[in-house]
């Protein structure tokens, strides 16, 4: 994709960059539901038990982004709503996606 990413996306090195995350487990649907304080807000039906919330936040993000669900994994905030997500692809992912 050419052109600005969003303000939550932050590249951080060739093939590679980095989501702000707000998670909002434990809904009645997998869904991108826009931004919060500069972060994506990312709702999933997966409660946050046993790191259930992390996989299914990862995996809408795949999802979303036309990845594989091992390009995409949550590195920071795993216990708390707010998250980082680190997001591998050779190609720059379309973000206009997660809009």
């Amino acid at each position: 994709m050419s052109g600005i990413a969003p303000t939550f996306v932050s590249r951080q090195g060739p093939g590679r960059w980095t989501v702000l995350v707000w998670a909002k487990p434990g809904g009645s649907v997998d869904a991108v539901d826009g931004v919060l304080d500069g972060r994506l807000m990312v709702k999933v039906r997966a409660k946050a038990v046993d790191n259930k919330a992390n996989q299914a936040v990862a995996a809408v993000l795949a999802e979303r982004l036309g990845l594989r669900a091992r390009q995409v994994e949550v590195v920071s905030g795993r216990t708390c709503r707010r998250k980082t997500v680190a997001v591998t692809s050779p190609e720059e992912p379309d973000w206009g996606v997660l809009a």
